[in-house]
């Protein structure tokens, strides 16, 4: 199974599952069961107005987002959302999962600070790249500012930015299991 032909059961149209009902679905699956069902790194969509501001994680009980103060109220509709680095049936390019404003990606945020098509993922082996296409409002790894069209690795526990209001938890299999615990 590669991360071509494999679909995320429950996903929605944006290729997004609430990360509560991937815990509740799994909550009886020990790592190697979770594995097999949800190979692939998924991204955890967490909260992260301004650089260098905290990063709120909604999975965590004690956060109280009433409290914060966003620029776009569309970021709320992610929150604690997990999208699989999947490719969409009948998307060209098969060898890039795109990401993007637009609902042609292959997992689509609609975030007006995210670009149509704000870049991509490539996997080589077990390795996850991720590149700028050229966005309007740029991306970043942890504090690290991309350069649009170079190929990035992307580490597990990674926090990648896109535009200014979008930030998501790089999540490889195991550390999303432990994650649902």
């Amino acid at each position: 199974m590669s991360y071509r032909d494999w679909t995320c059961p429950g996903a929605d149209e944006g290729g997004f599952i609430t990360f509560e009902e991937l815990k509740e679905r799994t909550s009886h699956y020990s790592l190697q069961e979770f594995s097999r069902l949800f190979p692939l790194p998924g991204l955890l969509v967490v909260y992260q107005e301004e650089p260098g501001q905290e990063v709120l994680d909604p999975t965590d009980r004690g956060v109280q987002l009433l409290t914060v103060s966003i620029r776009s109220r569309a970021i709320l509709r992610y929150l604690s959302k997990v999208a699989f680095l999947s490719k969409r049936p009948g998307n060209p390019f098969g060898h890039l999962i795109s990401i993007g404003r637009s609902k042609n990606n292959d997992i689509t945020i609609g975030v007006d600070s995210v670009s149509k098509v704000h870049g991509y993922f490539v996997a080589d082996g077990d390795d996850w790249f991720f590149t700028d296409h050229g966005s309007t409002n740029g991306s970043r790894i942890n504090d690290r500012v991309l350069e649009r069209g170079d190929k990035y690795p992307l580490r597990d526990g990674d926090l990648l930015h896109l535009g200014l209001e979008v930030a998501f938890d790089f999540l490889g299999p195991r550390s999303l299991y432990m994650k649902t615990r």
